[in-house]
């Protein structure tokens, strides 16, 4: 999908009528003229700038010639006129024609290759954030959303992300990814792989994933199954309770054993190291979401602002890897021939234009000046590139004790 394709689909839901019908929470919302409509309060929550939401509003404001703006009151009530499904189809939409209308994006050895993992955000102290979402983990300062992820390692998408409260099994969710893949978008979910770390294998489900039919690749624990502890390293068939897996087992370089479980019978065992490495583009999404959107910086205190911001940062997120494909070719094309290293625009770079600028051309009413300004912001961001460098890896760094913490720890 091009860049001009997807905000092409974004501006679709935000003007379609029944998209404000679905949304507005009482009958008579929205029926009459005010500072801002609904439309444009859609636009102004894809603003990537993460600003106090009054000096958002301001330059909103100023950009449209408007010389007096929304008070940050009046934006907080006007919101809660609607819910966060806009946004939720704002995703989906472009998700379904990426994924079927347009071409195959990009396989690895003829699948597509999915990591799902699970995460928690720190939401803004309110008692309603505490009765809906509850803690995770301690101390109990704030409460905490608990998500979850199907994303596309190869491809850059996020293809089915959840909210729920803290209290979320990763399991049951990783369930829900795939039975939905398997509904929304069968033909992708025949050929599909689903990565998953270490706190994901059970039993269990393993055999509820085994009747889909999609392929998983699952990194066990050294004590998960007596069959795949006792398995030499290497690669062996071994059956439990009538289920034929594989366990694939890996002297890393660090000496460490990898152990790996899977239904993926036709790959060599050569590939199961590079295939499991693909795993940490879903880290690298989180780090995006939570260092480079800033998801955590919410603009409201409500269960309703919570659910739009998350919504309305999966259709950024989205947007950040269509215009770094884009940025990308832009880069390739400009390389040297006797380069060392193959390039790419650099992501952070790429966020940092894309946010004074993402809205202004995604809604801009005059269509040839919003493609105009698309390519010149792909054109900029392509001048700010990194090397890619395969294969590197880094020391994990433990973050000492916060204050609050250690504190806590001190009185156990």
């Amino acid at each position: 999908m091009t860049s001009v394709n997807y905000l092409n689909a974004v501006n679709f839901v935000k003007i379609a009528p029944e998209t404000l019908n679905e949304s507005r929470q009482t009958l008579n919302a929205f029926t009459r003229n005010r500072k801002m409509s609904f439309a444009q309060a859609l636009e102004f929550m894809l603003d990537m700038r993460k600003t106090t939401l009054q000096t958002r509003l301001n330059l909103y404001f100023g950009k449209a010639g408007d010389e007096a703006p929304m008070s940050q009151q009046a934006f907080s009530k006007l919101r809660m006129n609607f819910d966060h499904s806009p946004f939720e189809k704002m995703h989906n939409l472009t998700v379904m024609q990426e994924y079927t209308e347009s071409n195959d994006p990009t396989l690895w050895h003829g699948y597509h290759v999915f990591g799902v993992d699970g995460s928690y955000l720190q939401l803004p102290r309110a008692k309603e954030l505490f009765e809906f979402f509850g803690i995770h983990g301690r101390p109990p300062q704030c409460p905490n959303a608990g998500i979850s992820i199907l994303f596309d390692v190869m491809h850059g998408w996020a293809v089915d992300p959840v909210i729920t409260t803290a209290n979320m099994s990763e399991r049951d969710e990783c369930l829900g990814h795939v039975n939905r893949l398997c509904e929304r978008l069968p033909n992708i979910a025949a050929k599909s792989i689903i990565l998953l770390d270490r706190g994901y294998p059970s039993l269990r489900l393993i055999k509820d994933l085994l009747p889909t039919g999609v392929k998983f690749v699952m990194r066990t624990s050294s004590n998960f199954l007596k069959e795949v502890t006792s398995a030499p390293l290497g690669d062996t068939i071994v059956t439990r309770d009538g289920a034929e897996l594989r366990v694939v087992k890996i002297v890393l370089k660090t000496g460490e054993v990898q152990t790996l479980v899977t239904n993926l019978f036709d790959l060599p065992e050569s590939l199961f190291q590079e295939l499991y490495f693909k795993r940490w583009g879903i880290e690298t999404a989180y780090f995006k979401l939570k260092r480079q959107l800033c998801i955590e910086k919410f603009t409201g205190k409500t269960v309703n602002s919570i659910f739009q911001d998350f919504w309305a940062n999966m259709v950024l997120l989205n947007a950040v890897a269509v215009f770094q494909a884009e940025a990308d070719q832009l880069v390739s094309q400009r390389a040297a021939p006797d380069d060392k290293h193959q390039y790419r625009a650099r992501t952070s770079d790429l966020i940092i234009s894309l946010r004074d600028r993402f809205i202004f051309a995604v809604f801009c009413s005059d269509n040839e000046f919003a493609i105009a300004e698309i390519e010149n912001v792909i054109t900029t961001m392509a001048r700010s590139v990194s090397a890619i460098r395969p294969d590197r890896s880094f020391p994990r760094i433990h973050r000492p004790f916060s204050r609050v913490e250690a504190n806590l720890k001190s009185h156990l």
